[in-house]
């Protein structure tokens, strides 16, 4: 399954983080975009398999457009993520 995610780029002084906004609590980072990528794969796994075994229907992606239009995510890089 695909989820997009939202970029926030670092720079020199701090990681690149990672939002996976259908995935509730899903936000890391890492010093490389591989890193935040990876940690991001690792934690939306733990989350939904979380949900899974908690009896809670795993939650469809919404599209990347749609997020986009949410004023809280303006200015982000946008990417898609394959759980």
């Amino acid at each position: 399954m695909h989820h997009p995610i939202i970029i926030e780029w670092g720079d020199e002084r701090t990681a690149i983080g990672i939002q996976i906004p259908d995935i509730p609590g899903a936000v890391t980072a890492g010093d490389t975009f591989e890193e935040a990528y990876n940690a991001a794969v690792e934690v939306a796994r733990i989350l939904l398999q979380k949900m899974v075994e908690e009896g809670f229907i795993v939650p469809t992606p919404t599209s990347v457009s749609t997020h986009r239009d949410n004023p809280e995510f303006a200015g982000r890089g946008w990417g898609m993520l394959n759980v």
